[in-house]
C-alpha cells in the first residue's frame, strides 16, 4: 500500500481544486483531518489541489503529494483579534476572520479552481462569498449535525449545556443546514444513511453523493497481512482507538474498562485493554489504575498498537458519522466487535465482516468466541482486510469523487 498511488497518475488537463477546512488537514490526526486529507488526495488525481485552512498551518512538513499545497489563511492572533465575517449562529460555527477571507479570495483568483470543497456547516459563513466563483461548489457534510445533536442530547446533557449556554437551540443546526443546501452545487455525505437523513431533512429537495470515509493512514498499513501477535501472559489484547476528549468515545472507553473487560477477564482467565487516543479527558485518568488497563495519551503512531493487538471492541451508543477506527482496525486485520451504531453507514455483514453486540454480555460473548477459535479469527482477519480494501481504499474514494464531479 503506497501513499502516492493517486499521485503517480498523469494530470487531467486543467483541473484545479481547493479544499477549505477549519483546522489544518495536514498532517492528518483526527477523524475530520483524515477525511479532508483523503478528499484532497483523491482530487489530486485530477490536478492541482490547494488545501487551505482557516486557522494557522504550523506543521514544518509538506504533503508528500507534490500536487497538493497546504496553507493556513490566518494566524491564531489574527483570527481572534480581527473582525469576523459573520456572527455565530451556533456554537459549532468556526470563527472566520475577514483577513482569512481576503487571503482565501486572493488564492482563488490566482488558482481559478473549477471545484471548491467546503468542510461542513461550521464554515457556513463562507458559502455566500464563494458561490459565484467556481463551476462546482461542494459542501462536504462529515455529519448531519442536527441529527447528531439529537442523538447526543437524548443520551447526555453535555451538548445541550453547551448550546444553551450560548443562547442557542439544536434547531439552529437544522436551520443552518437547510440554508446551506441551496448555496451549493453538490453535497457529499459519508453513508447511504446520511443521504437518506439529508433527503428527509430537505423534504426530498436535495440529493447527496456518498463519498465514504476511507481507511486512515492507508500508506502505513503493510501490503501483507501481519501475523497474529503472541499473547502477553496468555492474555489477548483488546484495542480501543479514538479522540478521547469526545463525549461518545469517553463513554465507550469507560464502558469497555469497567464493564466489558471484567467479563472478558472472567471468561478467558485474563485479558488486556489498551485505550489510545488524542487528548484524553481527565475523567479517563482513573481507568489506567484498573487491572490490565493501559491508557496511552496522544501517541505519535498507532502502528505498534495495531500490530500487537488481537481485536478491537467499539461499544459506542451515541455520536454520528462512520467510524474510521473500525476501518483502520479491519485494514490491519483486527477482528471488530461493535454496536450497530458504531458501524453505522459501513454496511458490514454481521458474522462475516464484523460481530455486533448491544449489551455488555453480548459484546463479551462475541469477543470470547473469536478469542477461543483461532481458525475463525484468522478467517475474520482475512475477510475484514479484503472488505475494506475493496470499498474504502484511496482508489475507491477517488472513484466516488470522480463520479460525483463528472
Amino acid at each position: 500500500m503506497t501513499a502516492n498511488a493517486t499521485a503517480d497518475r498523469p494530470f487531467d488537463s486543467g483541473s484545479r481544486s481547493i479544499v477549505i477546512t477549519a483546522d489544518p488537514a495536514w498532517p492528518p490526526i483526527s477523524g475530520g483531518d483524515l477525511r479532508n486529507w483523503q478528499n484532497a488526495r483523491a482530487l489530486a488525481s485530477r490536478g492541482d489541489v490547494l488545501l487551505a485552512s482557516i486557522y494557522e498551518h504550523v506543521s514544518p512538513s509538506s504533503p508528500e503529494i507534490p500536487r497538493i499545497r497546504a496553507i493556513g489563511l490566518a494566524s491564531t492572533t489574527e483570527n481572534k483579534a480581527g473582525p469576523r465575517i459573520a456572527k455565530r449562529r451556533t456554537p459549532l460555527d468556526s470563527r472566520i476572520s475577514k483577513i482569512a477571507l481576503e487571503r482565501l479570495l486572493k488564492e482563488i483568483r490566482a488558482l481559478r479552481p473549477e471545484t471548491i470543497v467546503v468542510e461542513g456547516i461550521s464554515l457556513f459563513a463562507l458559502l455566500k462569498h464563494l458561490r459565484p466563483l467556481p463551476a462546482k461548489l461542494v459542501l462536504d457534510m462529515h455529519n448531519i449535525e442536527s441529527d447528531v445533536s439529537r442523538q447526543v442530547t437524548g443520551k447526555t446533557s453535555w451538548l445541550m449545556a453547551l448550546l444553551s449556554k450560548k443562547g442557542r437551540n439544536p434547531r439552529r443546526l437544522r436551520e443552518m443546514e437547510l440554508d446551506a443546501l441551496p448555496l451549493v452545487d453538490k453535497v457529499w455525505v459519508c453513508s447511504d444513511q446520511d443521504r437518506e437523513r439529508l433527503r428527509a431533512l430537505s423534504n426530498d429537495k436535495t440529493t447527496a453523493d456518498v463519498v465514504p470515509n476511507g481507511i486512515p493512514r492507508f500508506e502505513d498499513i503493510p501490503d501483507k497481512l501481519p501475523e497474529q501477535p503472541p499473547r502477553i501472559d496468555g492474555k489477548p489484547t483488546v484495542l480501543f482507538v479514538g479522540h478521547l476528549n469526545y463525549r461518545p468515545n469517553i463513554d465507550a472507553a469507560q464502558r469497555l474498562a469497567t464493564r466489558v473487560l471484567p467479563g472478558l477477564r472472567e471468561a478467558l482467565g485474563g485479558a488486556r485493554l489498551v485505550i489510545a487516543g488524542r487528548a484524553p479527558h481527565q475523567s479517563l485518568a482513573d481507568l489506567a489504575k484498573l487491572p490490565d488497563v493501559e491508557l496511552v495519551a496522544s501517541p505519535e503512531s498507532l502502528n505498534e498498537f495495531y500490530r500487537s493487538s488481537h481485536m478491537t471492541i467499539v461499544p459506542l451508543t451515541s455520536g454520528g458519522g462512520t467510524r474510521l477506527k473500525i476501518l483502520e482496525a479491519m485494514a490491519w486485520g483486527l477482528p471488530v466487535v461493535a454496536t450497530r451504531l458504531a458501524a453505522e453507514g459501513l454496511d458490514l455483514i454481521d458474522g462475516l465482516d464484523i460481530d455486533f453486540g448491544e449489551t455488555d454480555d453480548e459484546l463479551v460473548a462475541r469477543a470470547v468466541s473469536l478469542c477461543v477459535d483461532n481458525d475463525e479469527r484468522q478467517r475474520r482477519r482475512l475477510r475484514a482486510r479484503k472488505t475494506v480494501e475493496q470499498r474504502f481504499s484511496p482508489k475507491a474514494i477517488e472513484m466516488a469523487i470522480r463520479a460525483s464531479l463528472g
